[in-house]
């Protein structure tokens, strides 16, 4: 792999941002600008506080349980798939679910766009929105009224060897999350919601309980060594700049004193803050990685309107993401020429969402590999066996770890978050 100078990195940065317009364009629907206001971005305003409830949602979600009560497509498995490109000249990871598409990124300081969340905040995410909506579901069939919900999911990475391998691996700990929930429940009533959230969320059975995630399956095919013609830049272009990052170059645009952002280590430095839109019920998801937004929604089926993923596929999508971006890292450190990129997930629902009486849980999780390079086989098998050795999602779904839960009566409020103090 031709090296790029450590001065900054490749002069085609103009070029690239170019041909990041489609991506940009895409990206500015779900990146929200942070406020720098005291007041939360999920806090209603006390002007429209009689706007719909969520107990309106809840009236047609219990409807459509009660329709599906019985139904025999309930029993049957469900395949969830996904899939991630690594996007030519950025190395942006693209990820594919179903009919919608999802970025992931990383920061300028480490030659990325800083387009999306990465794969860590984004998992985050997707633990919250699961605590939602698997509260609000088992509210809904209990009868529970619910006025408005939203749950604060924090995590606080720290490294330790793997359950599995033995191998020394930083990834999400200390799990736990905080409900934020107005009700006229009883307090007992919403602990047990929340204790029945625990034993059947798939989701959190996820993380909770070790997972047989075998060796991904690689297909290589190969590319030629040097390129004829005049060719646009593509993947091995990007990981000569991430390598020339790695040994201290800076993006081009910016001033020579500038420097890379330091991490906020007042907080937890992986932080996501869901609210469940009354009427809806969908999930506004945000992450404190950038202020970027995610949407969750519920399939037709179960009262939703399939405007967004479920966590359930979304969560198995972060882990092929973090496992593109370690690939990219690794083949970027190790100087391996990769020109193209793309990961696969497949995993098993034991039952169909809804199920309440014999609730789903994952089965048969693998994985797939599709690497063009002109790297031999055997130096691909080796990047292969690095990468898994200390990707954190892929790890962190291997191993097992305890999940905290709290319940906190009333909106959410900086000062309640601060109080509970996870």
């Amino acid at each position: 792999m031709k090296l790029t100078s450590p001065k900054n990195f490749s002069s085609l940065f103009a070029s690239s941002v170019a041909a990041l317009g489609l991506l940009a364009v895409t990206s500015q629907s779900l990146h929200a600008q942070a406020t720098h206001t005291t007041q939360d971005w999920a806090q209603t305003p006390a002007a429209f506080d009689d706007g719909e409830s969520l107990r309106d949602f809840q009236t047609r979600q219990r409807s459509a349980l009660s329709l599906l009560k019985g139904n025999p497509e309930l029993e049957k498995s469900v395949k969830l798939s996904a899939k991630v490109t690594a996007e030519s000249r950025t190395g942006i990871r693209r990820l594919r679910i179903r009919n919608f598409q999802l970025l992931s990124d990383g920061g300028r300081e480490t030659a990325e766009f800083n387009l999306a969340a990465g794969s860590w905040p984004s998992v985050v995410s997707a633990l919250s929105s699961a605590v939602a909506g698997d509260f609000l579901t088992q509210a809904s069939l209990k009868g529970i009224p619910i006025d408005s919900l939203e749950v604060i999911f924090t995590s606080r990475p720290g490294s330790a060897p793997s359950q599995t391998t033995g191998t020394q691996v930083t990834y999400p700990r200390g799990l736990a999350y905080t409900i934020f929930v107005e009700s006229p429940a009883s307090d007992q009533q919403l602990e047990e919601l929340r204790k029945t959230v625990e034993r059947v969320s798939p989701v959190l059975n996820l993380v909770t309980q070790a997972q047989n995630i075998g060796h991904g399956t690689l297909v290589l095919t190969p590319t030629p060594a040097q390129r004829e013609g005049k060719v646009l830049a593509g993947l091995r272009e990007f990981l000569e700049d991430k390598y020339a990052a790695s040994q201290g170059a800076v993006p081009p645009e910016w001033t020579k004193d500038r420097v890379a952002p330091k991490r906020d280590d007042s907080r937890p430095p992986l932080r996501a803050h869901v609210k469940v839109e009354g009427d809806t019920g969908i999930r506004n998801i945000r992450t404190d990685n950038g202020n970027f937004q995610i949407i969750h929604d519920y399939p037709r089926y179960l009262g939703g309107h399939n405007i967004g993923v479920v966590p359930e596929e979304d969560i198995l999508g972060r882990m092929i993401t973090c496992l593109t971006h370690i690939y990219e890292i690794e083949a970027s450190k190790r100087q391996v020429v990769l020109d193209t990129l793309e990961l696969e997930v497949e995993g098993t629902l034991t039952t169909r969402l809804g199920n309440t009486a014999n609730p789903p849980v994952y089965k048969d999780i693998a994985y797939r590999v599709n690497i063009g390079s002109p790297e031999p086989k055997e130096k691909i098998e080796a990047l292969q066996k690095a990468v898994e050795a200390i990707c954190p999602i892929y790890n962190m779904l291997k191993d097992s770890q305890p999940v905290k839960g709290t319940i906190v009566r009333g909106p959410y409020t900086a000062e309640k978050e601060k109080a509970v103090g996870n």
